[in-house]
């Protein structure tokens, strides 16, 4: 019987797809490889780290951006880095990347009796608009990309350039659009998505809603994100009436990818008052 089990969600997909088994050697950090995205939970008031990995020694890493314009948010970081300290007894190391004028290596404050000490990583010399013609040209004559290439195609937008943030942000979803593999298409443009919208917010998401609106790529990642979400609904109504979920029928709902299939069953759930009858539907046993 299954009943906190959660398959990877489409985000998570997409970060471990882009992220999974690189490091930040490129750029001086001396840390292990990365495993795989973490998310963590939401703490009311507070802002959600921008990016957290769980690297291959079993500890966090957890990455945040600045600029001239975007400031962190030392509580935020704080708090967040705190709770899983105490909550899972893991190790966190904060690391700020700086896009913008050069800042000190290390960024420090004092909260009460907790001391807060961060490294920052200074990228300010980093020239966007050099990064973007190397990348694109690569990526156009169907060269293979480094390690290197493939998180600076992540952090471009943020990166120094002559051009305005909302201009830069459209060259980049270009160059992304030109990727042949359309798995790697949509990983890249739902990882920088929800990096952009969690960084800046609202003036980042539009610029991205108006690029994917009428693209195939930006079709498929909200066909994705659809599907997702009906089979999220659907197993959360049931684990309500039930609180525990059969294997196989968890599974099946979970891999579950015919839309109007969905649609039916989302219908149907809430009248299902047995297992026998979630079998039935799920199983279409008649």
């Amino acid at each position: 019987m299954r009943v906190t089990f959660q398959e990877e969600s489409f985000n998570e997909k997409c970060f471990n797809k882009i992220f999974q088994g690189l490091s930040f050697k490129w750029i001086g950090l001396e840390l292990p490889m990365i495993k795989e995205i973490a998310e963590v939970e939401r703490i009311e008031n507070y802002k959600l780290p921008l990016l957290m990995f769980l690297l291959e020694d079993d500890t966090l890493l957890h990455m945040e951006i600045i600029s001239d314009k975007i400031k962190p948010d030392l509580q935020s970081m704080l708090t967040y880095d705190m709770s899983i300290v105490l909550r899972y007894r893991m190790q966190v190391k904060t690391v700020i990347l700086n896009f913008g004028s050069k800042q000190n290596s290390n960024f420090q404050r004092s909260f009460g009796s907790v001391y807060y000490n961060t490294q920052i990583v200074d990228l300010s010399g980093l020239d966007g608009e050099r990064v973007h013609k190397e990348i694109s040209q690569k990526i156009s004559s169907g060269f293979p990309i480094n390690e290197a290439d493939k998180l600076s195609l992540v952090f471009l937008p943020f990166m120094k350039n002559s051009l305005p943030f909302n201009e830069v942000l459209l060259k980049v979803m270009s160059i992304i659009g030109k990727i042949k593999d359309e798995e790697e298409r949509i990983a890249y443009l739902t990882v920088i998505s929800e990096i952009v919208s969690r960084l800046i917010g609202k003036q980042g998401v539009e610029v991205l809603k108006e690029y994917l609106m009428d693209t195939e790529v930006g079709l498929s990642i909200k066909d994705a994100g659809v599907k997702e979400g009906m089979r999220e609904s659907i197993i959360i109504i049931l684990l309500e009436k039930f609180n525990v979920l059969p294997d196989d029928i968890y599974y099946a709902i979970a891999k579950q990818n015919n839309e109007d299939t969905l649609m039916k069953w989302l219908q149907m759930v809430t009248s299902i008052c047995s297992i026998d009858e979630l079998k039935k539907m799920v199983f279409n046993i008649e």
